[in-house]
């Protein structure tokens, strides 16, 4: 427990210390803060006066005062002096140096931030509800399009007139959105439920009083009268929802029950660093900056003569686009319409205080004045200077809510206007890659028209057919180390030239990877700035893309003898032996080729620096053999690791195909759900209810992914 004190000191009256001892001995774990009029070379960097001494005097007089300890020190807290003395007094136990001075909110005093090393928990605590007016924020930014028009006219369509008009908008967002304080998260009930639950509290509040009988027999009562008058509401609520159910459109029944299935990654509390485990938001900031600054730091340079040939394509690109700038892209209204529809209807907001709903909202004249904004900034190369910073988030790549800084994966949130420029780029990078057939058809990562059905397909087909041949087959999985992360700038010029790219895209491609930077937000404490000097953000809408082009020509570096699958950074490749061989040099003959393949891609990926994760990286041998011999895979030194069963792309492969782990691991899934779902259905729905949403269901499911619960 601990308790807080607040405190005001005039400068004419002593400081109550005789007060302030009382309550600390009440509660050693006491925090002073306030206007204590002191000032003390300790902690100030203006003349001492008489009420800092005694104040400096009384915290060094005793043991129990010994412990005090001022947390802000040597920064000014007066608008009208370099005075320090608005302090915050609080046990070293809880010390620390995290506090920061905000500006003046009027008065002459700075207001003082500070985070105590300490996890204060509190029973009264209040969650916020927040609610924004969409209707009237609508109507006003229609009102206000004629003055942004015409500032946008007179500011010549700058990223200065846009970052204030982004800022516009975040406050238009800010100013209707209001937030009440409520005891609980719950959904509302009707009234008659609420009038009844007042009256319980009521009664219980009267027999507590006067222990009289007559109240004890009505609360014996009411409970169950309430739980009864609760579950028939949401019976009648639930049925009302599956009658409004249409056959043919099953989105709002998904829309309504995927919360139910939507597992999050557990919250990242602490780091475990050489045995130690460290909470502090500002040190865990520390490491993952450390670290991840290190990770997108520059490639070591090996004066390679690919580098060499990138280094000289990269100088060459940079006067031709000096020299002759190329004609810029042109976005067109229709290429912007198509781009804001393709936004999620989210209303979480990006770097620049605007989330996508309210892009989403804007009319049409907002979009024209966007539209100019952005053709400007294509063909000036000049975009705000705040969309080329990353606000880096960490995720758990496991349950665990203390891990080590590898087991983090980084999420880049980006300005959504930003984004919405990617899109629209996007549309022409991509009709180039397409009229061109750059991508090999074995490519089905993050294209439009491909998916990952189509992989796991040709995959299981390719080892059937083997498998019906009485011989063997071999699949080699293939892991990347952090693959986003490594792309290389230079080496994606080169290959970008060798593609005859034009140089309008190259040149859009440059703008947008050149000068960008990052830093860590972790438990809403902000590390220092760091900068990206390779790989894609993960979190763009065009990092993906960027990353297959550059891979576009590794299955050609591989042999041509192999079927070979691609789902973005996802590689498997199938080893195939000849029907006449015999079982006793099929193995041999199969982990042969693994080794030719496998010194292939290392070659390749040391070449386009993209290293691979051996550790990671397994094969599979596909039999229908008894008791097969298996010999061990060493490469380069690497041991690749040989697995009996194996999940790609969410399907668990078994060495016999007979995708039994698969089925027990889709039943658990099925039965984790029915579950879950048990919860949400009543148990004394109509059979004629229950089989309306789970044909809902079936119907929607042929729509959703592989990894899509579903009944």
């Amino acid at each position: 427990m601990f308790q807080l004190i607040t405190c005001y000191s005039p400068p004419a009256e002593p400081i109550p210390l005789d007060i302030l001892d009382r309550l600390l001995q009440h509660n050693p774990n006491s925090i002073f803060t306030g206007d204590f009029n002191a000032k003390h070379s300790s902690w100030s960097k203006s003349m001492e006066n008489e009420k800092g001494r005694v104040l400096f005097n009384g915290l060094s007089s005793s043991q129990i005062h010994s412990s005090l300890e001022i947390i802000n020190k040597f920064i000014a807290t007066s608008t009208r002096s370099n005075a320090t003395i608005d302090l915050i007094i609080a046990p070293s136990h809880m010390s620390t140096a995290s506090f920061s001075v905000l500006p003046s909110i009027g008065n002459d005093h700075h207001p003082i931030l500070w985070h105590p090393s300490i996890k204060i928990s509190s029973t009264y605590h209040r969650f916020p509800i927040k609610r924004t007016r969409w209707n009237l924020l609508e109507i006003f930014l229609t009102f206000t399009a004629t003055y942004w028009q015409s500032l946008a006219a007179s500011m010549l369509h700058s990223e200065a007139f846009f970052s204030l008009y982004e800022r516009f908008l975040s406050l238009c967002l800010s100013r209707l959105t209001f937030i009440n304080f409520r005891k609980t998260i719950k959904p509302s009930l009707p009234q008659h439920i609420v009038v009844m639950i007042k009256q319980k509290r009521r009664y219980l509040k009267l027999f507590r009083q006067t222990r009289h009988p007559y109240f004890a027999v009505v609360l014996r009562d009411m409970p169950k009268m309430i739980h009864k008058e609760i579950f028939h509401h949401k019976r009648k609520s639930w049925l009302n929802y599956c009658n409004s159910l249409n056959d043919c459109n099953t989105t709002a029944f998904w829309k309504k029950a995927k919360r139910h299935f939507n597992s999050r990654a557990a919250p990242i509390e602490s780091f475990f660093v050489n045995n130690n485990i460290t909470s502090s938001s500002i040190d865990m900031c520390n490491i993952a900056r450390a670290y991840y600054e290190e990770q997108f730091s520059s490639h070591h340079c090996n004066q390679s003569e690919i580098e060499i040939e990138a280094n000289n394509v990269d100088i060459e690109i940079e006067k031709v686009l000096t020299n002759e700038p190329p004609c810029p892209i042109i976005i067109t209204y229709h290429h912007l319409r198509r781009s804001v529809a393709s936004l999620k209807n989210k209303n979480s907001t990006g770097m620049d205080g605007v989330s996508n709903r309210l892009i989403k909202l804007l009319p049409p004249t907002h979009l024209s004045i966007i539209l100019s904004c952005l053709n400007k900034f294509a063909a000036t190369l000049q975009t705000p200077s705040h969309w080329h910073v990353a606000k880096i988030i960490l995720l758990s790549k496991t349950k665990s809510k203390v891990i080590s800084i590898e087991e983090t994966r980084p999420i880049s949130l980006l300005p959504c206007f930003s984004k919405l420029f990617e899109k629209c780029f996007l549309i022409h990078f991509r009709k180039w890659i397409n009229e061109q057939g750059i991508l090999p058809a074995e490519q089905s990562g993050f294209r439009p028209g491909h998916n990952m059905a189509v992989r796991l397909v040709s995959i299981v087909d390719q080892i059937g057919q083997s498998l019906q041949k009485n011989t063997a087959a071999a699949a080699l999985f293939v892991d990347f180390r952090t693959a986003f992360n490594q792309l290389w700038f230079h080496g994606l010029w080169l290959k970008l030239v060798k593609l005859q790219c034009p140089l309008y895209l190259i040149s859009w491609l440059r703008h947008y990877l050149k000068g960008r930077k990052a830093f860590i937000d972790i438990k809403n404490t902000e590390s220092s700035m760091f900068n990206l000097s390779k790989g894609v953000p993960q979190g763009s809408c065009i990092g993906p893309v960027l990353f297959i082009i550059y891979h576009y020509d590794i299955l050609e570096a591989l042999s041509t003898i192999h079927w070979k699958h691609l789902f973005a950074d996802d590689l498997a490749i199938l080893f195939s032996p000849s029907s006449s061989m015999s079982s006793s040099n099929m193995i041999n003959a199969l982990t042969d080729q693994i080794k030719n393949v496998l010194l292939r891609l290392i070659n390749y990926s040391i070449k386009w620096k993209q290293p691979i994760n051996f550790s990671k990286t397994h094969w599979i041998l596909f039999h229908r053999q008894v008791v097969p011999q298996i010999p061990n895979i060493i490469c380069e030194g690497y041991n690749i690791e040989h697995v009996k069963k194996f999940k790609y792309l969410g399907t668990i492969l078994d060495a016999k195909l007979s995708f039994t782990e698969h089925i027990d691991y889709i039943k658990t899934k099925i039965r984790t759900n029915m579950n879950t779902l048990s919860s949400v259905y009543s148990q004394h729905l109509s059979d004629s209810h229950i089989v309306k949403t789970e044909t809902a269901g079936k119907l929607e499911s042929k729509n959703l992914p592989s990894n899509t619960p579903m009944v």
